[in-house]
């Protein structure tokens, strides 16, 4: 009966039930990255970085990296703002994305490319980083949150 009920899910998932069906990424526990699937054709796991493929050529990533001791803070706001200090230190400045529950967000755009930059609440040692074209990359929600209208 389980066969089943996997056969059924598996048919309906190919014939595309969900018109605007999203990748869901949980990198931590206290996070979750939703990423709309018309955004890339296939996916790639490299070196502890999720690769995002259209047409077989990297168009974006989600990878979690540890923040060096010298950075991290005991408040993951503070880890954050020591972050986009150094970020704003680029020929392209950052800003604030305000409203995604249990995470410090922020994101550059450069170029064809827009990077976010996630700190969870709860786990300041780690900084979760998303990249992805600009214009389908707007439709990716954090936690629930549309990140940008």
């Amino acid at each position: 009966m389980p066969r089943i009920g996997l056969v059924v899910a598996f048919f309906l998932l190919l014939s595309g039930c969900a018109s605007h069906s999203a990748l869901t990424i949980q990198p931590h526990s206290q996070l979750a990255i939703e990423v709309p699937s018309d955004m890339f054709s296939s996916i790639k796991v490299r070196d502890g970085e999720l690769l995002f493929l259209t047409n077989n050529q990297i168009i974006g990533f989600v990878k979690s990296d540890e923040i060096p001791k010298a950075v991290r803070s005991e408040k993951a706001a503070d880890t954050a703002l020591t972050l986009f200090e150094s970020v704003s230190e680029g020929s392209q400045k950052p800003s604030w994305i305000d409203h995604v529950p249990e995470a410090q967000v922020f994101g550059v755009v450069q170029g064809d490319f827009r990077t976010i930059f996630i700190v969870p609440n709860g786990s300041e040692q780690f900084l979760v980083t998303f990249q992805g074209p600009s214009e389908s990359s707007r439709a990716i929600r954090i936690n629930g949150a549309k990140v940008f209208n």
